[in-house]
Protein backbone atom coordinates (compact mmCIF):
# COMPACT_ATOMS: atom_id res chain seq x y z
CA UNK A 1 0.00 0.00 0.00
CA UNK A 2 1.58 3.74 -1.05
CA UNK A 3 2.16 6.09 1.88
CA UNK A 4 -0.33 9.22 2.20
CA UNK A 5 1.22 12.39 1.16
CA UNK A 6 -0.19 15.35 2.93
CA UNK A 7 -0.77 18.88 1.88
CA UNK A 8 -2.43 22.06 3.57
CA UNK A 9 -5.92 23.15 3.12
CA UNK A 10 -7.71 26.00 4.45
CA UNK A 11 -10.81 26.68 6.18
CA UNK A 12 -12.59 29.24 7.72
CA UNK A 13 -12.29 30.42 11.43
CA UNK A 14 -15.93 30.15 11.79
CA UNK A 15 -15.41 26.46 11.48
CA UNK A 16 -13.40 26.47 14.65
CA UNK A 17 -14.47 29.62 16.91
CA UNK A 18 -17.76 31.78 15.90
CA UNK A 19 -19.95 33.78 18.30
CA UNK A 20 -23.19 36.15 17.98
CA UNK A 21 -25.93 37.20 20.35
CA UNK A 22 -29.73 36.57 19.79
CA UNK A 23 -32.53 38.92 22.07
CA UNK A 24 -34.94 36.36 23.27
CA UNK A 25 -38.64 36.69 22.83
CA UNK A 26 -38.50 38.57 25.90
CA UNK A 27 -35.36 40.84 25.47
CA UNK A 28 -33.03 38.96 26.99
CA UNK A 29 -29.58 38.25 24.91
CA UNK A 30 -28.05 35.19 24.30
CA UNK A 31 -25.05 34.06 22.97
CA UNK A 32 -24.75 31.43 20.26
CA UNK A 33 -21.49 30.02 19.71
CA UNK A 34 -20.28 27.59 17.31
CA UNK A 35 -16.69 25.52 18.46
CA UNK A 36 -15.17 22.45 19.27
CA UNK A 37 -17.98 20.46 22.11
CA UNK A 38 -16.94 18.60 25.06
CA UNK A 39 -18.38 15.86 27.11
CA UNK A 40 -22.03 15.78 27.36
CA UNK A 41 -22.53 18.68 24.74
CA UNK A 42 -20.27 16.30 22.30
CA UNK A 43 -22.32 13.03 23.01
CA UNK A 44 -26.01 14.89 23.04
CA UNK A 45 -24.94 16.18 19.68
CA UNK A 46 -22.86 13.32 18.23
CA UNK A 47 -20.57 15.80 16.41
CA UNK A 48 -16.91 17.48 16.96
CA UNK A 49 -17.99 20.35 16.60
CA UNK A 50 -21.07 22.33 16.90
CA UNK A 51 -23.59 25.00 18.07
CA UNK A 52 -24.51 25.85 21.78
CA UNK A 53 -26.61 28.49 23.22
CA UNK A 54 -26.44 30.15 26.87
CA UNK A 55 -29.96 30.00 27.31
CA UNK A 56 -31.58 27.56 29.86
CA UNK A 57 -33.53 25.81 27.16
CA UNK A 58 -30.23 24.91 25.59
CA UNK A 59 -29.14 23.66 28.96
CA UNK A 60 -31.58 20.92 29.48
CA UNK A 61 -32.21 20.17 25.70
CA UNK A 62 -29.18 20.58 23.94
CA UNK A 63 -31.16 22.35 21.35
CA UNK A 64 -33.00 25.42 21.43
CA UNK A 65 -34.82 28.71 18.97
CA UNK A 66 -32.14 30.78 19.32
CA UNK A 67 -29.41 28.15 17.69
CA UNK A 68 -32.03 27.00 15.11
CA UNK A 69 -32.55 31.00 14.15
CA UNK A 70 -28.88 31.42 13.65
CA UNK A 71 -28.79 28.23 11.32
CA UNK A 72 -31.68 29.44 9.01
CA UNK A 73 -30.08 32.43 9.14
CA UNK A 74 -26.53 31.23 8.23
CA UNK A 75 -25.25 34.04 9.97
CA UNK A 76 -22.11 31.80 10.45
CA UNK A 77 -19.50 31.74 6.95
CA UNK A 78 -18.47 28.25 6.97
CA UNK A 79 -16.43 28.07 4.39
CA UNK A 80 -14.04 25.11 3.73
CA UNK A 81 -11.34 24.70 0.97
CA UNK A 82 -12.18 20.68 1.33
CA UNK A 83 -15.81 21.23 0.38
CA UNK A 84 -15.26 23.34 -2.55
CA UNK A 85 -12.00 22.26 -3.81
CA UNK A 86 -11.94 25.06 -6.92
CA UNK A 87 -12.23 28.21 -4.57
CA UNK A 88 -8.63 28.94 -2.64
CA UNK A 89 -8.23 31.30 0.37
CA UNK A 90 -7.66 34.77 -0.49
CA UNK A 91 -4.37 37.00 1.53
CA UNK A 92 -6.06 39.25 3.87
CA UNK A 93 -3.98 42.64 3.96
CA UNK A 94 -1.13 41.53 6.04
CA UNK A 95 -0.29 38.64 3.68
CA UNK A 96 -1.81 35.92 5.95
CA UNK A 97 -4.65 33.29 4.53
CA UNK A 98 -7.95 34.53 4.67
CA UNK A 99 -11.23 33.38 3.99
CA UNK A 100 -12.86 34.27 0.16
CA UNK A 101 -16.40 34.14 1.25
CA UNK A 102 -16.18 36.30 4.53
CA UNK A 103 -12.62 37.67 4.40
CA UNK A 104 -12.28 35.74 8.37
CA UNK A 105 -8.90 34.45 8.84
CA UNK A 106 -8.10 31.08 7.06
CA UNK A 107 -6.98 28.36 9.38
CA UNK A 108 -4.80 26.10 7.81
CA UNK A 109 -5.09 22.13 8.27
CA UNK A 110 -3.35 19.12 6.52
CA UNK A 111 -5.22 17.04 4.57
CA UNK A 112 -3.66 13.37 3.42
CA UNK A 113 -4.03 12.13 0.25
Amino acid sequence: MPDLTTHTAYTCQTNTSWETTVTGSKGDVYTVRYGRLYGRQADIQGVQYGYTCTCKGFSFKGACKHVREVEEQELRCGWNAELDPFVEADKAPNGNPCCPECGAPAIPFKVAV
